[in-house]
This record gives C-alpha cells, sequence and structure tokens, in this order.
C-alpha cells in the first residue's frame, strides 16, 4: 500500500458526507406522524366534519381515518313558510353507532408526507314504517316542510387507524339549525339510553 493514509482520508471523507447528508431535516430521517390540525364540528346540514392536517408520514403512504360519534340526536319539525306549525310537535330521531355512525377514508400523503382533508359524517336517513302516519300531513292548497331544527353529536372523534393515533375527540357538539325551531334535544346520557328509530 503506497498511499495508506489518503486511503483512510478519503474513506473517511465519504462517511462524512454520508452522515451530514442524511442528517439534514426531512433527508433519511423518520418523523413521527402527528396531527398538527384536528377539529371536529358540525356542518351547516348537520353532518359531523372532521377536517385535519396530518404531517410526518411516509410520501406517498396511504393511511385510513374514521370520524364518527357514538350517539346522534335530531329534532325535526313541520314549518309553512319557515314558521313552526303550533300544533304539531316536533319528533326526536336518535341513532347509534351500530347504526353506522362513522365514515372511514383511506388517503394518500403528499411526497412531504402530509395529508390534509375534512371527512363528513351524515346522520343516517329516517325510512318511512307503512302505514305510520308522517309527522306533516298534506293540507291541500298549503306546502308544510319537515325540517330539522337542532342537532346533538356524542362522544365524536376523528382516528388516524394506521397509526392508531387520535386527532380529536369532543364529547358533545350540539347545532340549532333553525333559530325558530325547537331545541330541546336530550343530552348525550339520556341520547345513549333511547331506543334507535332508524
Amino acid at each position: 500500500m503506497k498511499h495508506p493514509f489518503t486511503h483512510q482520508a478519503k474513506r473517511a471523507g465519504i462517511a462524512l458526507a454520508a452522515v451530514a447528508a442524511f442528517s439534514v431535516p426531512g433527508i433519511g430521517t423518520a418523523q413521527a406522524a402527528s396531527f398538527s390540525i384536528a377539529d371536529i364540528s358540525i356542518n351547516s346540514v348537520g353532518f359531523l366534519e372532521c377536517a385535519f392536517k396530518e404531517t410526518g408520514l411516509a410520501p406517498g403512504a396511504s393511511v385510513d381515518y374514521t370520524c364518527g360519534a357514538t350517539d346522534v340526536g335530531w329534532l325535526t319539525q313541520c314549518f309553512i313558510r319557515n314558521k313552526p306549525v303550533a300544533n304539531i310537535a316536533p319528533k326526536l330521531h336518535v341513532a347509534h353507532s351500530a347504526d353506522s355512525l362513522t365514515t372511514s377514508r383511506t388517503l394518500v400523503a403528499t411526497n412531504r408526507g402530509t395529508i390534509t382533508s375534512a371527512i363528513l359524517t351524515a346522520y343516517p336517513t329516517v325510512e318511512e314504517v307503512p302505514g305510520e302516519e308522517p309527522l306533516c300531513p298534506e293540507v291541500e292548497g298549503v306546502t308544510i316542510t319537515e325540517e330539522i331544527t337542532a342537532i346533538r353529536w356524542c362522544n365524536a372523534s376523528l382516528v388516524d387507524t394506521t397509526n392508531n393515533i387520535v386527532g380529536a375527540s369532543e364529547p358533545e357538539l350540539f347545532l340549532q339549525m333553525k333559530r325558530n325551531g325547537a331545541s330541546n334535544v336530550p343530552d348525550c346520557a339520556t341520547l345513549a339510553t333511547l331506543p334507535t328509530d332508524i
């Protein structure tokens, strides 16, 4: 070996360059996945909305999310020209987690390892029961509509199920959707005990 010191210096230089390259933030280092933004709310039509930004993901990674709740209760009421019909009582509707109160989505991370999105979960559709009288009767010459006046979601959560990370949780969310409508949706403790009508 003619120049042992020269070869060792070159090898050391290459090794140092490799260490420097991998120590630059975002290059070759694994970041822990986490939610930098996570919010759960009720949108204007009464759906549960989970809005979020998750970072620290592997570029191009597929991530599964759930947005849901354990219980939901909402009131419907009859209206004529945006005024409640006084002699018809509002009707309470109730659903539980067994009634599909969770929406699942698979999303793909960007090259920067982020996912920014919003997931909506709708309250279930109330099916008409054959032979059951509708809440709002048909009156000739008068348009009577059944509208949602208030809604309460219970134990809502946004979860990255791939990495087992809870982004946000809300024990109780309430929205008065019509100012002149009924608002007496039972609290979450009571809703949990009521039978579903879905």
